[in-house]
C-alpha cells in the first residue's frame, strides 16, 4: 500500500494566543501517521507561548517549523507554504481545537474528489466556552446575516463558495498558484476563495472534517471582530466587483429605510404616523427576542436566551458600521 501524503499543517499566530497550547495538543492527537504530517507555525517573534508550543510539539512527536516575520496573515502563510514539504497544505487557527480524523477526513475527500482543489467542514464551539461565546457560535452557525459555514448546515458534501481558512486543506499546487492576498486582513481568506475560483478551481464542504474555534467571549471584542469584517467585506467587493452580495446591505438599507420615516413622522405626522417606524423597529428588536428563546430552546441555557440578541444586535450593528467605513475609506 501506497503512504499516506504528506500534509504541511500551517498556523500563523501572533505567538500570544493562549489557546495555541489546545491546537498544538490537538495536532499531537490526530489520527493520522507522526512521519506523514509536519506543523508550521508563524509568528511576529519568539515569545513564551511559542516556546511552549515547541515542547509540546516535541512532547508529541510533532516534526515542526517556527517561522518568525511581523507580516500579515496572508503573507504567513504564504511563507508557511514556501517553507512546507507537504502536497497537501492544511490551514487552521491558532484557537482552534482539531479532531481526531481531521487530516484523515480531509485526504478521504480530496483523493476521492480529484476535481477539487480544497476541501474545509465546520468548526464548532469548544463546550468549555463562555455562554456569550457559545452564543457567538450559535449565530454564527445561522442565516441572519450571511452564510457562515462555521456549523451545520449540510448533511453531505456539497460545493461552497467558500470555507474559512480556520478548517480549510487544500492540494499545494492549487495554494501556490493563487497566493493570499500579502497585507488584507481578515478577509484575507475570501478573497483567495475568489481568486482560487477565478482561476478555474472548486471548493468543497464536508461535515466530517472537524474543528472547534474559540469565539470572542466579550461584546466589545466581539463589536471589533464584526466591524473589521465589515471594512474587509468592502475591500474585497470593491477589488472584485463581481463579489457583490445585497444581503451584506440589508441592515444599511433597513436603518437607512427607518431612518427616513422617523424624519417623515416628524415632518408630517399626517402623512407618515409615528406608529409606522416605531412598530417596525419593534418587530426588529421582537425579532432578535425570538431568535434569543429559540437559541435558549436548543441550548437549554438561560444566559444564551439573553445573550444571543445581544450578539445579533452587535453583529447587524459591527458589520454594517465596517462597511460603511470600508466603502468611505480611499483605496
Amino acid at each position: 500500500m501506497s503512504p499516506e501524503p504528506f500534509v504541511s499543517i500551517v498556523v500563523p499566530t501572533t505567538g500570544t494566543v493562549g489557546y495555541i497550547r489546545g491546537m498544538v495538543e490537538s495536532v499531537a492527537r490526530l489520527d493520522y501517521p507522526r512521519d506523514r504530517f509536519e506543523l508550521i507555525l508563524l509568528g511576529d517573534a519568539e515569545t513564551p507561548l511559542l516556546q511552549r508550543a515547541r515542547e509540546l510539539a516535541q512532547k508529541g512527536g510533532v516534526a515542526l517549523q517556527v517561522l518568525h516575520g511581523p507580516v500579515a496573515t496572508g503573507e504567513k502563510r504564504n511563507r508557511g507554504v514556501a517553507a512546507a514539504q507537504g502536497e497537501f497544505i492544511a490551514f487552521t487557527d491558532d484557537d482552534t481545537i482539531l479532531r481526531e480524523d481531521w487530516l484523515r477526513a480531509a485526504v478521504k475527500h480530496l483523493a476521492q474528489k480529484p476535481d477539487y482543489a480544497g476541501v474545509g467542514g465546520p468548526n464548532y464551539t469548544p463546550r468549555e466556552g463562555l455562554p456569550f461565546s457559545k452564543a457567538v457560535g450559535r449565530i454564527f452557525g445561522s442565516k441572519f446575516l450571511f452564510r457562515f459555514r462555521y456549523t451545520t448546515g449540510h448533511d453531505k458534501p456539497c460545493e461552497v463558495d467558500h470555507n474559512p481558512t480556520c478548517n480549510y486543506v487544500l492540494r499545494r499546487e492549487a495554494v501556490a498558484g493563487v497566493g493570499f492576498h500579502p497585507t488584507l486582513w481578515p478577509g484575507e481568506d475570501v478573497e483567495f476563495d475568489i481568486r482560487l475560483q477565478q482561476a478555474g478551481h472548486r471548493i468543497l464542504y464536508a461535515p466530517d472534517v472537524v474543528v472547534w474555534h474559540h469565539r470572542r467571549s466579550r461584546p466589545l471584542a466581539f463589536l471589533r471582530q464584526m466591524f473589521n469584517y465589515g471594512v474587509t467585506r468592502a475591500q474585497v467587493t470593491r477589488m472584485h466587483p463581481g463579489s457583490f452580495d445585497p444581503r451584506h446591505y440589508a441592515f444599511i438599507s433597513a436603518f437607512v429605510v427607518l431612518a427616513s420615516l422617523y424624519g417623515l413622522a416628524w415632518q408630517q405626522p399626517t402623512v407618515v404616523p409615528w406608529l409606522l417606524p416605531a412598530a417596525l423597529n419593534a418587530t426588529y428588536f421582537g425579532v432578535l427576542g425570538l431568535a434569543g428563546l429559540l437559541v435558549g430552546a436548543q441550548t437549554r441555557s438561560f444566559k444564551q436566551t439573553l445573550y444571543a440578541p445581544l450578539v445579533l444586535f452587535i453583529q447587524h450593528f459591527g458589520y454594517s458600521l465596517g462597511l460603511l467605513v470600508g466603502l468611505l475609506r480611499r483605496p
